[in-house]
């Protein structure tokens, strides 16, 4: 695994939200929410920016010389083929950025939690009224 690539975005990200799983993270609630919503921005971005490479890939023959067919095998591979492609790469960061996700839902279900408990141990030990 490359030491500052995509894997290692995804991985650090996964470790995070498991820590907000575990209740072992502690995040400001603005500063989550407004990562939150930009996370939610770009993923619209992600989604259409992946749609687009669809059009990189021309099937139309690019003629019938032999150095066109193998520009067009290599344009496609940097489109839309597996590792190396530029859908490849947007598809990673689409995870990547699902995961920040679900750090911060995380985090908000933790946090509701709390609030919850606390309300409850606040009106358990308050006075009838």
């Amino acid at each position: 695994m490359e030491p500052y690539g995509l894997n290692h975005n995804l991985g650090h990200w996964r470790s995070l939200r498991d820590q907000a799983v575990a209740g072992e993270l502690d995040v400001e609630p603005g500063v989550a929410a407004r990562c939150d919503a930009v996370c939610a921005e770009y993923l619209t971005k992600l989604d259409r920016m992946l749609e687009m490479t669809t059009s990189l890939a021309w099937p139309q023959s690019w003629g019938d010389l032999d150095s066109a067919q193998q520009l067009q095998a290599k344009f496609h591979r940097l489109a839309v083929a597996e590792e190396g492609s530029a859908r490849f790469a947007i598809e990673q960061q689409i995870e990547i950025v699902k995961t920040m996700r679900e750090f911060f839902q995380h985090y908000f279900a933790s946090v509701e939690a709390t609030d919850i408990a606390t309300a409850a141990t606040v009106e358990a030990l308050s006075p009838p009224r």
